[in-house]
């Protein structure tokens, strides 16, 4: 179903509620500061077939003269006309009740809400046109335009291209851009989370295998690699693949060829390589923990996409983008608060676009009133940019540099409340994997984050920047 279908549903169905008095009906798109109104009587000899039919032609009329851009006043004698005809013609009705109604549905209708529906819905721009696929969307910020740029040179050509970004920064959405704006958009676009895949299928789903090349293989599959010929192969976490594979996928790249699980030969295979990761992929390979080699041929063209917290310029139009869309799907009209917009716009976002995105979404959808307040705020967001608390909570843990304070006391501030793993640290403070597990082990013995988790999945809940446990000794922090 397209935006606009979606706009005109909910509106109509909100105006047909009210019209037919029916309180408990939830009032999402149309005229939100008109629900104190008493809806008007004398609408039963309708029905309610007849009252949403006549509701979806009122609001069907409105943006449709809106999308014409036709002023206010014209619109408002559009519906009285619209209003006059569809009554006056039903035999049922009494005159004076259809001359009630008549003056009354007009004022139900917010011309200024369903204005801003029309640019937006009728129009169908990116900002709510992508109700079902999620849009990359550019503000004034000069570093993710610069990013945006550098995509379109980029895409024209067959180069591997290696997006690098944390998590919720839009890696996915802009391999996808990539390929719409490459030759080979006319080829497929396959995705490969290498984290969230088990080792042992990994390989099997990529490179494809014969049938009986193992236990459960049933059928012959040709696999990932193939699967992409003539288009796009997308490695997503291409950082959490296993070393093994990461020799067998190097051997591809150089060969252009793939030897599938239980084949007794290679196939050849044509696709543009995009991979991803959240980790600073040099480093790991300084530490042997990936191909070297691979590093070299995965980064050709090298992408850094900026953190939200680096973007902030772009805050304001991502929060109408996603207010509009969360409105859209919720059936709701809602409007952030100004001190709302605020507090938003302080927060440090450690899960980037996709947590402010959610976290429109759940506001949107549990708000029972029109304006969104900061009592509605997660207290992540309420109490997260407190970085002088946090400041002055580490200057008494024993272990941590005065270096570091600063840096540290961000962070803890804005993941406050959640939990963060060590590459999370590691990449804010850009330091060693060595060094991150040291300061997060000092933090744990202060009190200021619980840690869980068995070591190697281990993960550590931010807590309140109160009093420091100190008594640590002078040796906890060597190595910081």
């Amino acid at each position: 179903m397209q935006a606009s279908q979606r706009v005109i549903l909910a509106a109509a169905a909100n105006l047909a509620s009210r019209l037919a008095g029916d309180g408990a009906s939830p009032r999402p798109v149309v005229a939100e500061r008109a629900h104190t109104q008493a809806p008007p009587q004398g609408l039963d000899p309708l029905g309610r077939q007849a009252v949403e039919k006549l509701a979806r032609q009122l609001v069907e009329t409105v943006l449709t003269l809106m999308g014409r851009n036709y002023g206010s006043d014209q619109i408002r004698e559009a519906v009285r006309r619209e209003v006059h005809k569809r009554l006056m013609g039903r035999p049922e009705l009494e005159r004076a009740v259809a001359a009630r109604l008549e003056g009354a549905l007009p004022q139900l209708l917010d011309l200024e809400r369903l204005a801003d529906l029309a640019g937006r819905g009728v129009s169908l721009p990116p900002a709510v046109a992508a109700l079902e696929e999620q849009e990359l969307v550019a503000g004034p910020s000069p570093a993710f335009r610069r990013v945006l740029k550098d995509l379109g040179e980029v895409a024209v050509s067959d180069f591997p291209v290696l997006l690098v970004g944390e998590s919720g920064t839009g890696k996915e959405l802009l391999a996808r851009r990539l390929h719409r704006l490459s030759p080979r958009r006319e080829g497929p676009l396959v995705t490969v989370n290498c984290a969230a895949m088990p080792p042992s299928l990994l390989e099997s789903e990529l490179f494809g295998h014969d049938k009986g090349a193992f236990t459960g293989a049933e059928t012959a599959r040709p696999g990932y690699f193939r699967q992409a010929g003539g288009g796009t192969l997308f490695l997503d976490e291409i950082g959490e693949a296993p070393p093994e594979l990461q020799v067998r996928l190097l051997r591809v790249l150089e060969s252009r060829r793939v030897a599938p699980v239980g084949g007794g030969g290679e196939v050849p295979v044509d696709f543009r390589l995009v991979a991803a990761t959240h980790r600073d992929l040099a480093q790991a390979a300084a530490r042997g923990e990936f191909n070297q080699a691979l590093l070299y041929r995965l980064q050709v063209v090298p992408l850094y996409l900026p953190p939200l917290r680096e973007r902030r310029e772009d805050l304001d139009l991502l929060l109408d983008h996603f207010m509009a869309q969360a409105g859209l799907l919720a059936k709701k009209t809602r409007r952030l608060a100004p001190e709302t917009r605020q507090r938003l716009k302080a927060y440090a976002w450690p899960g980037n676009v996709r947590e402010l995105r959610h976290l429109l979404q759940r506001l949107v959808v549990l708000s029972r009133e029109f304006e969104i307040t900061p009592d509605m705020l997660p207290p992540e967001v309420v109490g997260g940019g407190d970085e002088a608390a946090w400041r002055k909570a580490l200057a008494g843990v024993d272990g941590i540099p005065a270096a570091r304070v600063v840096a540290l006391a961000g962070f803890l501030a804005a993941w406050q409340g959640r939990e963060v793993a060590n590459q999370d640290l590691r990449g804010e403070l850009e330091c060693s994997d060595s060094t991150a597990k040291n300061v997060l082990a000092v933090l744990a013995r202060a009190g200021l984050v619980s840690a869980n988790g068995s070591r190697g999945g281990r993960r550590y809940r931010v807590g309140r920047p109160g009093p420091a446990q100190t008594g640590l000794g002078a040796g906890d922090g060597q190595g910081l």
